[in-house]
């Protein structure tokens, strides 16, 4: 019997325990971060990542086993790396309803805690179980992986210096700081791990490519139109640290005049920002039409990343379960 999504999630957390466990009793003075780690992991998280992972290396003929969770969980640790240093940058104080480690421990050992995941994970997966030349195939994705996040987020602190941003600007940043390390990369690793046809890993680089940037233009929506309580993080922190993202660019260019320099003076404003004008902010992203044309994008993006699914010639378990988790990724409450 194929494992649920919960099912799967569970084997997940196990390993990512296990994971830890062996970190401790390898390096025992590295005690604490490890347990932030734990903290961090144990606090939420759908574990998308390694759920499209291991359905990737399903969908490419690869079996259930030990080795694909342990490598899947891998995924995990990269995002808590990412989530941990994303936390420093924006200086968030809470993640998942529970404070970051930059605001429980400080900057420094965030640094240290989110270096520290990088390292775990590599591990997590190069001692998976797989044989050398699967890994050796999966590892150019996973690489690429790496350096696409870093080079989405150096983009968008670049990019936060401007008031002019474009959609297409908007959009690359989207696909490379979370698209493409969200679900397009996740699955080619796990089809690469299963040494999976050129048809069937190029069929789900396309997907993922397109519902990569679906999952995070949904993210957007959730950042300013989502509910806190639901999401574990302030819908107002993308309005006052300022994020130059899709419906930031959409509102920019639908705005004239005096709305429009409000709108650029004001966005990014920190806690200066009063909750009246962080609401009047969000007024001129629904009343300009931007929300309704970020959502009209988020549709397209999904329903062409599903037409990619349905034209590859899966099995009916990997087809129903990555349609399943496509749905996860983008159909949110906002």
């Amino acid at each position: 019997m194929e494992p649920s999504y919960d099912e799967l999630r569970l084997e997940i957390e196990r390993a990512l325990d296990a994971s830890f466990d062996r970190a401790v009793e390898r390096l025992p003075d590295a005690a604490p971060l490890i347990d932030e780690l734990r903290r961090v992991t144990r606090a939420g998280g759908k574990r998308l990542r390694p759920a499209f992972c291991y359905w990737g290396h399903r969908a490419a003929g690869g079996a259930h086993g030990g080795a694909i969770v342990r490598a899947s969980a891998s995924l995990e640790l990269l995002h808590t790396f990412a989530i941990v240093h994303d936390d420093i940058m924006d200086g968030s104080d809470h993640r998942r309803g529970h404070p970051t480690v930059n605001a429980a421990h400080g900057t420094s050992v965030a640094l240290l805690t989110g270096d520290l995941a990088l390292v775990l994970a590599d591990e997590e997966l190069m001692t998976s179980g797989f044989e050398p030349d699967a890994l050796q195939r999966a590892f150019a994705a996973y690489s690429r992986m790496r350096q696409e996040v870093v080079a989405g987020q150096f983009l968008e602190l670049r990019m936060m210096a401007r008031a002019e941003v474009t959609e297409p600007e908007a959009r690359r940043i989207a696909v490379l700081k979370s698209g493409r390390y969200s679900i397009q990369e996740p699955l080619l690793v796990g089809a690469l791990l299963a040494g999976g046809s050129s048809e069937v890993v190029d069929g789900l680089g396309r997907a993922g490519d397109l519902l990569g940037e679906a999952f995070q233009v949904a993210d957007d929506l959730l950042g300013t139109f989502g509910n806190a309580s639901a999401t574990g993080k302030p819908v107002d922190s993308d309005i006052r640290s300022g994020k130059r993202n899709v419906l930031y660019a959409k509102t920019l260019e639908r705005l004239s005049g005096a709305e429009r320099a409000v709108f650029v003076s004001s966005w990014g404003g920190g806690d200066v920002l009063s909750a009246s004008e962080v609401d009047r902010l969000r007024g001129f992203v629904e009343s300009s039409g931007a929300r309704a044309a970020t959502e009209a994008l988020l549709s397209e993006l999904a329903r062409a990343a599903r037409s990619e699914l349905d034209r590859l010639p899966l099995e009916a378990d990997a087809r129903a379960a990555l349609a399943d988790l496509a749905s996860r990724a983008v159909e949110r409450q906002f």
